[in-house]
C-alpha cells in the first residue's frame, strides 16, 4: 500500500488538529530518546524523533512539517543560547523534510519496505536526514560556547549515528504497521513466541557474552512476518539493548562513553538492517510466489472460458461463466456483463454472478448510464476504467451503495473495432481493486468479444447457406420459366409445323417449303434463346477465352455506354473469373434497371494477390445490398472464396461497387 497521500486538508481544524497530534508524538518520542540517553541525557545512541519525524512527514504529507517544528521548539535546551535552539530547529526540520520528500521520489509512495530498492533507498534518506541534522546542529552549539572547538568533531559523529539509528530503528515500526494488513490470527501465538524470545535473549545473561546470541530471532521475524516483524523486532531489541547501555549493563559497555556509543550504534545499525534487508527479500519472493499462482490461476480461468468459446456455447452460458471467472479471480463479490443500448443512456445487463447468489443487476434489466458510474465512464472513454461510488451520482451508483459496493472497475468490449458493452467488477471493501484488475478484465473482454463474434459469424453463416439455397431455387424457377416462355414454345411451335408440313408435303409441295423455311427460323430462334440461357448460366467466352472477352461482351450488349479501363493481361483461376465475371454483369444489370446512368466504368486488376474489380456509374445512387438479392448473393459468392464486396452508394452522387478476391 502506497503512503497515505494526504496533500490537502479540507477544514483548518482537521490540519490544526492532525498538526497538534503529530507534534505531540515528536515530542513524547523525545522525551523517550532523552530517558534512553546518557549522561543525564546529553548523549544519545538513537534519537526517537527523526524516525517518527520521517514517518509522519512521509504517510502524512510534507505539510505537516509545523508538526516537527512544534515539536522539537518543547524539545530545546533552553538554558543555551536561544538561536542556537533554534538553529538545531531549523536544521532538524529541513533534514527531515528532505528525507521524506526524497523518500517518496525513490519508493513511489512505497511505504511497506517491501523491495530491496525501497529499503536501499530509506537507508540512503536515514543517512541523508542525519547529515544534514548534523552539519547545522553541532555548529549551533559551537557558534553558541555551548561545546568547545576540541569537541566539534565527535559531537557531529554522535549527532549523525544518533538521528540515523532512530530513524532505522523508530520509522521502519510507524511505516510498515501504517502501511500492511495486520497479522493473521493464526500467526499471533509465534508472534509472541518471537516477542519473549527477543526479551529474554536480550535482557539474559548470556547476551553480554554473546551479543550476536538474538540474531536467530531476528530472522526468525523477518523470515515469517516479513517487515512488519523485522520492524518490530528491530525497535525491541535496540531499545532494551540501549536501555542497558545507558545503565551500564550489557555487552556494549566499554571503558568510555564513546566506545559504548559506536558499540551499541554498530549493533543498531548491523541489526536493523540485516532484519530489513532479509525481509524485503522474503516479501519479494511471497509477492513472486503469489505472483505465479495468480497467473496460473488466471490462465484457467481464461482456459476454461476459452474453452466454452472454442465449443460454441450459446453467448449466455459464456457470459454467466465470465463474470463468475472474474469475479472470483479478483476476489470481489459480483461482476456483470452490460451490452449498450441504441439509446446512448441504457444499458442491458446480459450476464451476472454474485458471490451470495443475488445479483443486484438482474440479467435481462436495462440500467440507467447517467451519473459517473464505471460502465458509464467505458461508454464515455472507449477505454478500462475505476471509479469509487461514494459522491458518485445518478441512480445506478445509488442502487449500488445500497447493496455495499464501494467501487468498481471495467473494461470495454469491443467486437469488429466498436464498443459493445463492458464487462465490470465491483468491490465491498474499502481497499480499491489490485493494480492490473483492468488488464485481467481487458483479458476477459477479449474472449467475450470472441464469443459474439462466433456467434454473429455463425448467424451469418447460416443467413448466407439459406440465401444460397433460395438463390439456387430462384434460379431454377427462372431458367425453367425461361424455358417455358421462350425455347420451349419456339420447339413445340416446329414440332406443330412439321407435322402440318408433313401433311401438305405431298398435296401442295410450294406451300410446304415454306412452312418448311418457317420452321427453320423458329428452330434457329429457339437455339439462341437456349444459348442465351446457356450464357446466362456460365459464358462460353469466359471458359474458351477469358475475363477479358468475356466482359467485354457484356459492355456490348449493355444499354448504357460501359467503359473498360482496366483488365488483366493474364487469365486468373476459374472461380476468380467467375466470380469477377458475375460483380460485372450484376452491377452493368443495376446500372441498366435502376441507376438511371448516362455512363459507367469497368475496372478489374490484380496486385498483391488479390484481383478487385471496380464498377462505378454517374447514376442516382442509393444502392443498398441489405434490399438487393443480387448483391447479397455475389456478397456470398465472394465470401466463398474469402473475398469481400463493398458498395458505396451515395444519394445523387452514383454508385461504386468493389470487389476484392483472393487470387491465390
Amino acid at each position: 500500500m502506497v503512503a497515505l497521500n494526504i496533500g490537502r486538508y479540507e477544514r483548518p481544524v482537521v490540519y490544526a488538529g492532525t498538526v497538534a497530534l503529530a507534534a505531540g508524538a515528536y515530542y513524547l518520542a523525545g522525551r523517550i530518546g532523552l530517558e534512553l540517553a546518557y549522561l543525564d541525557g546529553a548523549v544519545a545512541a538513537l534519537w526517537p524523533p527523526a524516525g517518527v519525524g520521517l514517518a509522519v512527514l512521509f504517510l502524512l504529507g510534507l505539510r505537516l512539517w509545523p508538526a516537527i517544528v512544534i515539536g522539537d521548539l518543547l524539545l530545546g535546551d533552553y538554558s543555551t543560547p536561544l538561536g542556537t535552539v533554534l538553529a538545531q530547529t531549523v536544521g532538524n526540520t529541513l533534514a527531515l523534510v528532505v528525507a521524506a520528500w526524497l523518500l517518496r521520489r525513490f519508493t513511489r509512495g512505497r511505504g511497506g519496505l517491501e523491495r530491496v530498492s525501497d529499503v536501499l533507498a530509506f537507508v540512503a534518506c536515514a543517512l541523508i536526514a542525519a547529515v544534514i541534522s548534523a552539519a547545522v546542529g553541532p555548529l549551533a552549539l559551537r557558534l553558541g560556547d555551548v561545546i568547545e572547538p576540541d569537541e566539534l568533531g565527535r559531537v557531529v559523529r554522535t549527532w549523525t549515528l544518533g538521528d540515523a539509528a532512530g530513524v532505522l530503528v523508530v520509522a521502519p515500526m510507524i511505516l510498515t504497521w501504517a502501511s500492511l494488513h495486520g497479522l493473521r490470527r493464526s500467526q499471533l501465538p509465534e508472534g509472541v513466541l518471537v516477542l519473549a524470545l527477543l526479551v529474554a535473549l536480550t535482557t539474559l545473561p548470556p547476551q553480554r557474552d554473546v551479543p550476536f546470541i538474538v540474531f536467530p530471532v531476528l530472522l526468525w521475524a523477518a523470515i515469517r512476518f516479513g517487515p512488519r516483524g523485522a520492524a518490530t523486532a528491530i525497535l525491541v531489541v535496540c531499545s532494551i539493548t540501549v536501555y542497558k547501555t545507558a545503565e551500564n549493563d550489557g555487552p556494549f559497555v566499554r571503558e568510555s562513553i564513546t566506545d559504548s556509543l559506536l558499540a551499541t550504534q554498530l549493533f543498531i545499525a548491523t541489526s536493523a538492517l540485516t532484519s530489513l534487508l532479509l525481509a524485503a527479500v522474503t516479501a519479494e519472493r511471497t509477492e513472486a510466489e503469489e505472483s505465479m499462482r495468480a497467473l496460473a490461476g488466471e490462465q484457467a480461468a481464461l482456459r476454461r472460458v476459452a474453452t466454452l468459446v472454442a465449443g460454441a456455447e450459446p453467448p449466455s452460458r459464456v457470459f454467466e461463466q465470465v463474470t463468475k471467472e472474474v469475479a472470483m479471480l479478483l476476489g470481489v463479490p459480483g461482476a456483470s456483463l452490460a451490452r449498450y443500448d441504441a439509446d446512448p443512456r441504457t444499458a442491458t445487463v446480459v450476464g451476472g454472478w454474485s458471490a451470495d447468489g443475488r445479483l443486484r443487476l438482474p440479467v435481462g434489466g436495462t440500467i440507467d448510464l447517467e451519473g459517473d458510474t464505471v460502465i458509464a465512464r467505458v461508454l464515455r472513454s472507449g477505454r478500462p476504467e475505476r471509479t469509487e461510488y461514494a459522491g458518485a451520482g445518478g441512480a445506478l451508483a445509488e442502487t449500488l451503495q445500497s447493496a455495499g459496493y464501494r467501487g468498481a472497475v471495467a473494461a470495454p468490449v469491443l467486437v469488429g473495432g466498436r464498443l459493445w458493452g463492458a464487462l465490470a467488477a465491483g468491490t465491498r471493501t474499502p481497499e480499491s481493486l489490485p493494480d492490473g484488475a483492468e488488464r485481467r478484465l481487458g483479458d476477459f473482454a477479449e474472449l467475450v468479444a470472441q464469443a459474439i463474434a462466433n456467434t454473429d459469424a455463425h448467424e451469418q453463416l447460416a443467413a448466407s447457406r439459406a440465401r444460397i439455397v433460395e438463390a439456387g431455387d430462384a434460379e431454377r424457377r427462372r431458367l425453367e420459366r425461361n424455358l417455358h416462355d421462350g425455347a420451349q414454345q419456339r420447339l413445340v411451335s416446329v414440332a406443330i409445323d412439321l407435322r402440318v408440313i408433313r401433311a401438305t408435303v405431298g398435296k401442295d409441295p410450294e406451300k410446304a417449303a415454306e412452312q418448311l423455311s418457317a420452321a427453320q427460323e423458329q428452330l434457329a430462334q429457339g437455339l439462341d434463346d437456349l444459348r442465351e440461357l446457356a450464357r446466362g448460366i456460365h459464358p462460353a467466352v469466359l471458359t474458351d477465352r477469358g475475363l477479358g472477352p468475356a466482359i467485354e461482351s457484356l459492355a456490348i450488349r449493355a444499354p448504357v455506354p460501359v467503359e473498360i479501363t482496366d483488365l488483366p493481361e493474364e487469365r486468373l483461376s476459374g472461380p476468380v473469373e467467375a466470380a469477377a465475371y458475375y460483380v460485372v454483369a450484376e452491377a452493368i444489370t443495376n446500372v441498366a434497371k435502376y441507376a438511371q446512368a448516362s455512363h459507367a466504368t469497368v475496372s478489374v486488376r490484380r496486385s498483391n494477390g488479390l484481383a478487385t474489380v471496380t464498377v462505378a456509374d454517374d447514376g442516382v445512387g442509393g444502392a443498398d445490398p441489405a434490399r438487393g438479392s443480387g448483391l447479397r448473393g455475389l456478397a456470398d459468392r465472394l465470401e466463398a472464396l474469402d473475398g469481400h464486396l463493398d458498395v458505396e452508394s451515395s444519394a445523387a452522387g452514383g454508385t461504386r461497387i468493389s470487389a476484392e478476391i483472393p487470387c491465390a
